[in-house]
């Protein structure tokens, strides 16, 4: 029977640190930025949608999704940003459904589902339980700013147009907290693992 671990965290919370290191224990790791991604690739419906609702001027010269262009219009605009992620929500859904499955017919005994946005899409009502990388939000700001080169005015409204951390961090069943260093956080999911397998 497969396991199926769901990851969440807040922008800048270093998911992606534990997203890496499962894959490094060779565990399959589905990850729904690359997802979301290959779901907008020229051609495929979601982009389709996506220019339809948006227009051509979220395009570039080349025919792929022009990503900037279209940030700066979700970031700024609650509304819009929940038409795409209307318009993507199924797309994405569909991907990551058609991969478990794949991965089960393989029969590997624990899958993770790397998703920021896991709460608010209702993926953990698909798995068995949640782990939420956890970090202060002082110093989710000051990372933000520091990685993305943001003012402190941008770095806040990415991280406001998510689910708020401290609610994750409540719902969930494994709490990582990851306001250390890289190691404290890696021996936290190794202990995990240990205990899982």
């Amino acid at each position: 029977m497969t396991y199926l671990l769901g990851l969440t965290g807040g922008i800048a919370s270093g998911k992606s640190t534990i997203s890496q290191f499962f894959k490094s224990k060779h565990i399959p790791v589905i990850d729904a930025d690359i997802v979301a991604r290959e779901v907008v690739e020229p051609n495929t419906t979601g982009l389709n949608q996506i220019v339809a609702h948006f227009g051509e001027e979220i395009l570039l010269s080349n025919g792929k999704l022009n990503r900037k262009k279209l940030g700066s219009i979700i970031f700024e605009d609650e509304k819009k940003r929940e038409q795409l992620n209307t318009i993507l929500s199924k797309e994405i859904r569909q991907n990551i459904l058609e991969k478990v499955t794949y991965f089960q017919s393989r029969k590997a005994p624990l899958i993770v589902l790397d998703i920021p946005l896991l709460y608010e899409g209702a993926y953990d009502e698909m798995v068995d339980s949640v782990m939420v990388c956890y970090v202060p939000k002082q110093v989710q700001l000051t990372r933000l700013m520091s990685r993305d080169h943001l003012s402190k005015a941008d770095a806040l409204n990415r991280i406001n147009s998510q689910m708020d951390l401290e609610e994750k961090k409540r719902l969930a069943d494994v709490v990582i907290d990851n306001s250390g260093s890289i190691e404290e956080t890696l021996k936290q999911v190794d202990n995990w693992l240990t205990h899982f397998s």
